[in-house]
């Protein structure tokens, strides 16, 4: 019998939590739906072009384009709202406000990276803390400078 862990629910916790971040892809469908009229139609947008550009970057690692593939690869599945359309659409559809549905989804992603963080006990203060000071010292430097 497996045993489910902290570390894996900490995993779990993180997939989710990337799943359903809507950063930047709420206003992407916003504008396209405002375009298009209509939901659905958005959706098969983005599927043709998430689906072209993973074409064209299959075609690229072929040609041993490997940079250029990354990226057509990264933009393509940045477009790709597979399973997440369903989800938007579900939700939307009992809250009747696009940007209520949006606000939820990130209050979910938001408790979903807290419970990842708990799960493998990470303090983001102390995780986060030298890259922060560091910044500072760039921004400090750079307004002596002027």
């Amino acid at each position: 019998m497996r045993i489910i862990n902290r570390k894996m629910m900490g995993t779990i916790c993180l997939a989710l939590g990337t799943f359903i971040n809507p950063i930047g892809f709420d206003i992407l469908v916003y504008k396209l739906t405002e375009l298009t009229k209509n939901y659905w139609s958005t959706m098969y947008v983005l599927y043709f072009f998430a689906l072209l550009l993973s074409g064209f970057s299959y075609i690229s690692f072929k040609l041993n384009k490997r940079v250029l593939g990354n990226w057509l690869l990264m933009i393509g599945l940045f477009l790709n709202p597979f399973g997440y359309d369903v989800l938007v659409y579900s939700i939307n559809s009992i809250t009747n406000d696009y940007w209520m549905t949006m606000s939820f989804l990130y209050m979910m992603t938001i408790i979903f990276f807290g419970l990842f963080m708990l799960f493998y006990q990470i303090n983001p203060l102390k995780s986060f803390s030298p890259q922060i000071k560091n910044a500072h010292t760039k921004v400090k430097n750079k307004l002596r400078k002027i």
